[in-house]
């Protein structure tokens, strides 16, 4: 699709600012994982803000209560030693080609770990997410939307670069997702003519779901 550069300045404040602000001003002042209600707090308010709660269960009727989170979330993350995994994490500035692997390994640990905490279920959207609010520049935001968002650049990776992937110990469909971002974000920064940072990237992600939504909805009416 052609991107217009009113789209991307359109897209750079939004309401949805002083929410995510909360948010990342959270993870900042309490970025460690050494405190169950720190944790708690940091996994609820993510999860929850960003339909990503790591209670929700695919079939209605089967969310986990709150003690969930004070039993085994908090606990869990605790004893898991996660802040030892992510301390070379603080060493990277912002993710590229180059780096692209060492980070997406952390975004699989995490996704291992939710895996343990919800007996079976892997939540690779709130990985990304939560990871995200701590490492801003790092971790780009995962869900349905952005997947069909991104899609609409028509971004083609090589076979090569499939079948590396799939050696590699990350999350495949997280790993593809990143690839296709980091591309996409070069090709809006040469028609901004700016930097455009993760958070950016993920409001025009939303903004061309928005878009396509709507014509989608449009299209059905008239038919």
């Amino acid at each position: 699709m052609k991107i217009e550069k009113e789209l991307i300045v359109k897209t750079k404040n939004t309401e949805w600012d002083l929410g995510n602000k909360i948010l990342y001003d959270l993870c900042k002042n309490y970025p460690n994982h050494n405190k169950v209600d720190e944790i708690i707090a940091k996994c609820l308010l993510i999860g929850r803000a960003y339909a990503a709660a790591l209670e929700r269960r695919p079939k209605k009727g089967e969310e986990l209560n709150d003690d969930f989170y004070l039993d085994k979330v908090g606990v869990f993350l605790k004893e898991s030693k996660i802040d030892d995994n992510f301390t070379n994490l603080k060493k990277i500035n912002l993710i590229n080609e180059n780096n692209v692997i060492s980070i997406l390994e952390k975004h699989s640990f995490l996704n291992d770990l939710t895996f343990q905490i919800t007996n079976g279920m892997y939540k690779r959207s709130f990985a990304s997410k939560y990871l995200h609010f701590h490492f801003p520049d790092l971790f780009f935001i995962y869900d349905s939307r952005a997947v069909k968002s991104i899609s609409k650049f028509k971004i083609r990776l090589s076979s090569k670069t499939y079948k590396e992937i799939k050696n590699k110990e990350v999350d495949y469909d997280y790993a593809i997702f990143c690839l296709k971002c980091i591309k996409a974000k070069k090709i809006l920064e040469n028609i901004y003519e700016e930097k455009i940072s993760l958070r950016h990237l993920d409001n025009i992600l939303m903004e061309i779901d928005k878009i396509y939504s709507l014509n989608l909805s449009l299209k059905q009416i008239r038919n």
